[in-house]
């Protein structure tokens, strides 16, 4: 007989960790909660499920194999099959986490191609993603101001302010309140000169246009990652 797969679940609040517990065991999960287990180690576990709140104390649990975070607002059904899907494949390791990463993202778009904006915008939001997409600069800094980001994804070419000086506003705003997130610059001119321009001006990255999209996914998510284990 198999044996059934193991999950530790660190939640938020009662009732979400109920609502976990319920649908973990309709896929036939033996489920654990943390605050229910007695003080030492943890048992070792297939899949620890997590909410931002209980994302540090979740961390210190290094027996779970694979660590996936979902928020209490999520859509029920959304929820229910990533679950479903950590459990019956989960997967090489490094393959779920760069998954887990875009699937927590909160990320804020900006090109002036609403074709390619929408494209991207659609493409990252069926990975998990938060996406804010934005047709200018302007229209970014001021989302920027106002809500917390994991990546800001510039175009490079734009009318009024170009993805260069974008970057260079968003790297000072980044240095001067302390904040924390990748800063992705993207364009379909992927010469060298636009490669160190974009760098110099204050992006993390440069991914151009023409990259394939699971290789766009993997890229991206690799920058996340990172920025997520620095926390």
């Amino acid at each position: 007989m198999t044996p059934r797969p193991r999950v530790l679940v660190a939640a938020g609040s009662g009732t979400f960790a109920l609502r976990l517990r319920l649908m973990l065991e309709a896929e036939g999960a033996e489920v654990l909660m943390v605050n229910e287990l007695p003080i030492g180690t943890p048992p070792a576990a297939q899949l620890l499920v997590t909410t931002p709140s209980r994302r540090h104390e979740a961390r210190s649990l290094d027996t779970a194999a694979y660590l996936i975070e979902v928020e209490e607002q999520e859509d029920v059904d959304k929820l229910r099959s990533r679950l479903s899907a950590a459990l019956a494949d989960p997967g090489p390791l490094e393959a779920r986490e760069l998954e887990a990463a875009l699937a927590r993202a909160r990320i804020l778009l900006v090109d002036d191609s609403v074709t390619y904006r929408e494209f991207l915008r659609l493409e990252l939001s069926r990975l998990g993603a938060q996406v804010t997409a934005c047709a200018t600069a302007e229209e970014a800094l001021e989302h920027l101001r106002t809500g917390r980001w994991d990546c800001m994804l510039v175009d490079l070419v734009m009318p009024g302010i170009d993805g260069v000086e974008l970057c260079s506003r968003v790297a000072q705003m980044r240095r001067d309140e302390r904040r924390s997130f990748v800063l992705i610059v993207l364009s379909s001119r992927e010469g060298k000169a636009d490669l160190i321009r974009s760098l110099e001006a204050g992006a993390d990255v440069f991914i151009g246009k023409s990259l394939d999209m699971p290789l766009f996914r993997a890229k991206l998510g690799a920058m996340l990652r990172h920025r997520f284990l620095v926390q």
